[in-house]
């Protein structure tokens, strides 16, 4: 799994629909989605060069974006928003399956 192409693509849509609801709401909060995506797709790249460091950051900055998409998207009833969680959690999720399938290969090799 290349995990750096899931980066690549919660970024895309992060950024896309983030400037979508700027576009319709004209509301500079709308722009944080954005901000995380540009983060994330700027990380995509040490992590393609396998960046432990770097892949970490980006589960962290995942998980902390899901929880806020989610309670933002529930509070104001704003389906954009839960759109950008769900997306984002599914990402998250995949992140974590592919933490621990290296680890099962890494395990695997020492034995």
């Amino acid at each position: 799994m290349n995990i750096y192409r899931i980066m690549i693509a919660n970024a895309a849509v992060l950024i896309g629909l983030g400037i979508f609801g700027f576009l319709i709401s004209n509301s500079p909060t709308a722009l944080i989605a954005p901000g995380i995506g540009v983060i994330l797709l700027i990380l995509s790249f040490s992590v393609k060069k396998d960046n432990k460091t770097s892949a970490h950051i980006a589960v962290a900055l995942t998980f902390v974006s899901f929880v806020m998409f989610l309670v933002t998207g529930i509070m104001r009833s704003n389906m954009i928003i839960i759109v950008m969680a769900v997306f984002t959690f599914f990402a998250f999720v995949l992140y974590i399956m592919d933490f621990m399938k290296r680890k099962k290969e890494r395990e695997a090799e020492v034995k």
